[in-house]
């Protein structure tokens, strides 16, 4: 990507290693999220629904060893097992269609693209099947970033435009909206549609008067 004199346009890549970043600075934290979410989502679901149904309840504690690998970043033991405790990969296909498979699969994409694996990832972050307000727009977030190193920008934009969407529609507006939006309006900006970066930015300014996001989104709107 073009840069102009004043260096305020900054490429997708960039964002994404902040991110990645912010994953291995903070894994502790994301995994006491997706525990979180699982809380929230069983507290939805009831004393009776738990009872009635099993096969929640046998997911939710095959996961517990390898969501403890993915907190203290054993990645291996996470994604695959450790011989006694299943891996992530097989709680994905073996307890299909659970809250727990999926908070698997979200982890499973995250551990891939921080590999370089994007395909694989946005396979994983594709079977996330939350309708939530953080691992949903996480989920769509993350297959934008690998699209995005795949050098894929009409769907990285599609995806981030989700993300966004689903973000500003949810509890995590102030603090997941943003960043989407922002790299959303970057992901433009690499197709040659400044225009529509300019009218995505316009909105952060907007809409996110307090987000670390205004300032770059001024700048950069301001040097197109």
């Amino acid at each position: 990507m073009a840069k102009k004199k004043d260096d305020t346009i900054l490429n997708v890549d960039e964002v994404y290693t902040k991110t990645e970043q912010f994953v291995d600075k903070n894994r502790n934290r994301l995994t006491l999220i997706l525990g979180g979410a699982a809380v929230i989502i069983i507290a939805f679901m009831g004393y009776k629904a738990l009872i009635s149904d099993p096969a929640e309840l046998a997911a939710e504690e095959a996961i517990v060893q390898a969501e403890h690998y993915f907190a203290i970043d054993s990645l291996d033991l996470a994604q695959f097992g450790d011989g006694f405790s299943a891996g992530l990969e097989e709680i994905m296909v073996e307890h299909s269609g659970t809250n727990a498979a999926s908070r698997a699969a979200y982890q499973v994409g995250v551990i891939n693209r921080d590999a370089g694996l994007f395909e694989e990832a946005i396979t994983a972050f594709n079977q996330v099947n939350f309708n939530d307000d953080v691992l949903s727009p996480m989920s769509l977030a993350g297959m934008a970033d690998c699209y995005s190193d795949l050098g894929d920008y009409a769907h990285a934009a599609d995806y981030y435009n989700k993300a966004a969407k689903a973000s500003d529609a949810g509890l995590a507006a102030k603090v997941l909206a943003p960043t989407y939006h922002y790299k959303e309006a970057l992901t433009h900006i690499e197709l040659g549609n400044s225009s529509k970066a300019k009218s995505i930015l316009s909105h952060i300014e907007e809409n996110h008067p307090n987000s670390k996001m205004y300032t770059k989104a001024v700048a950069l709107r301001a040097s197109l």
